[in-house]
Order: C-alpha cells, then structure tokens, then sequence
C-alpha cells in the first residue's frame, strides 16, 4: 500500500502530537511551578531545633509562593533515611529536603556504604539559618563549669555516657570531635532524635550530649539541664553568659550548625529560582526574623553558588579532621 507525501506528512504530524503535548506538559509545569501542595521532608523527629525553624520559615513561604508547605518528619538513621527520599524522589521541585549540614558536609566523607552521593543527589536552594549548638550535662552531674566536668571525665575514662540524636548525625560528631581534641572517653549512647535525648539527659540517664542551641534554650532557661560551653568561636547572643567552648578550656574548637534547603538533582532551574526568591522574601519579613531569633537561629539566605561553595569548603574540613583521628563509620 502505497502512502502519499501528504498522508505520510500528516500521519507523522499526529504521530508527534502526543510528544508535543508531553513536552507542554513538563514545560508548563516548570512554568506554573508550584500549582500543589510543596513537602520539605525534615529528616529529624518534630519538635527539634531543625523542625522548629522549619516549620517558621515554610509556613511564610507558602504565603509567598500561594501554595501551603507541609513538614514530613522522616527521622532515623542521623538524616539519612529522609535524605534517600528525596535523593530517590521525583525532580519536579514538590518533593525537597531541608535538612542538617552534616547531610550535605560529612556522611559521604564519613559512611563506607551511603545509598546515595550528597554530592550527586541534590541541588542547592538556599541555607536558609544557623545556629551554634550547647555542651549541656544532666544537672545530676553537679559540675561548675567545663573544666571541672573535663576533670570529672578525665578521672573516670568510659564510666559516664553521652547522648546524640543518631549516629552520624551533627550532635554525634560534635562529641567525637570534643573527644578528639581533649583525649577523654565517654560512651556513645545514640537516639531517634534530639528530644528523646534530652529527655534522659535531664533525668541522669546519660551524662552529657552536644544539642543545638534552639532546642536546648528553653530547657537551659529553665534549669533543666547546664550548659557548659557553646561550639562556635564567638558567643551567642541569646545566651551571652555561656562562654565559648574555646575560650572555657578547648582551645580551637569551633562548630556551627546549618540548615540547608535543596531538590533532587535534574530540578528545573526556574523551580530552584522561584524557591530561592521565596527564601529571600520570607526571611526579610520581620516576623520571621523574630520567631528565628526567639528560638536562637540566625537567618542566612544566600545563593545556590554560596551554598554549593560553602558545603565544598566544610566537607574538605571535616574530611581531614576523619581521616587525622581515623574516624569511620559502616
């Protein structure tokens, strides 16, 4: 059977015109971006510091972009179980991840087996805060001040144990890194996340644990635990009395906690550009910045290049501080 030109010409055209329609499609809806419900999946349990400035932040941010953010806490395993979700997800900019530095900064560098490269699996929006976080002790302990909670440790090597929110995870490495530069040993008991932890901490269940300083704020005001000394080299100014951890006895020491907003990998541009320009206009607006500052984080914003570079230039940092002290995790 023979076919003309033009049958051939107009068998071909409707041939393309479902391709057509599915290009329109993924175009538009780059385009109409967001035209549904957005989840940020916070790889931490509800009611830590990193949910807390999530759920601050996404709910201006919605007001923004007229479509409502909504928190998927999917803790476990320090982060990385939320984290392979979204590396996993569809990149269509309604699945992200707003999670911990430590994510983006230090699991590759420190897990043999991780399912996913940090490095591959994510685009950058924005860092949206920043925080310190708090050397707390059970106030069981009954110690003064951190030298004489180091000198406590010092005379009863592996007798006491400390707390984290995951093994991995940003509190866990805060205390090897403490251990590294000071020679005590205190044993490592891991939790589902930073409440549960400071739960048994105020009770003496365990010792001690590094915690980020909005979620230990309320509970150090209200004498519930003692804090001993803040990770970064300068002071934070909602709890200025709280000297640096550097200055208290750990010469050097000096951490800081971020909280980074990303996409799968292969995003279209034009949603990463739209999240990050709702970034900027909620964290300029005085109420957000208010809510940060009363749980003690400090509103950042910046590009995807500023933070794609400062997530190179940590994970070089704490790369060597693993490899120098033969730090490594299955």
């Amino acid at each position: 059977m023979k076919i003309s030109r033009r049958q051939f010409a107009a068998a071909a055209g409707l041939s393309l015109l479902p391709l057509l329609g599915c290009a329109r499609g993924v175009m538009g809806g780059a385009e109409d971006f967001p035209a549904q419900t957005i989840r940020w999946i916070v790889p931490f349990p509800a009611a830590g510091s990193i949910d807390g400035v999530a759920r601050v932040v996404a709910r201006k941010m919605g007001e923004i972009l007229g479509q409502q953010i909504i928190i998927d806490n999917r803790a476990g395993a320090g982060g990385r179980v939320g984290a392979k979700l979204v590396a996993d997800a569809r990149p269509d900019g309604y699945t992200q991840l707003f999670t911990l530095n430590t994510t983006y900064t230090i699991d590759k560098a420190l897990f043999k087996n991780l399912a996913y490269d940090p490095d591959r699996a994510f685009e950058p929006v924005s860092i949206i805060a920043e925080t310190s976080e708090m050397l707390v002790v059970s106030p069981t302990l009954k110690v003064k001040d951190l030298r004489a909670f180091m000198a406590l440790m010092k005379a009863h090597p592996r007798e006491y144990n400390y707390a984290s929110s995951g093994v991995g995870g940003s509190l866990h490495l805060a205390m090897l890194y403490f251990q590294s530069l000071t020679g005590l040993e205190l044993v490592h008991v891991p939790y589902k996340g930073g409440p549960p932890a400071v739960t048994d901490l105020m009770t003496g269940r365990v010792a001690a644990m590094f915690l980020n300083t909005p979620a230990a704020s309320p509970y150090i005001r209200n004498h519930q635990i003692q804090a001993l000394g803040v990770s970064t080299k300068s002071r934070s100014p909602y709890m200025p009395d709280i000297p640096t951890i550097a200055e208290a006895g750990v010469p050097g020491f000096d951490i800081s906690v971020w909280f980074g907003l990303s996409v799968p990998a292969g995003t279209p541009r034009s949603v990463i550009d739209k999240m990050h320009d709702a970034v900027v206009k909620a964290l300029e607006d005085p109420g957000v910045r208010k809510e940060l500052a009363n749980i003690g984080a400090d509103p950042v914003g910046d590009t995807p290049g500023e933070f794609a570079a400062r997530k190179d230039a940590e994970s070089a940092k704490w790369t060597k501080v693993f490899k120098e002290n033969h730090i490594t995790l299955e």
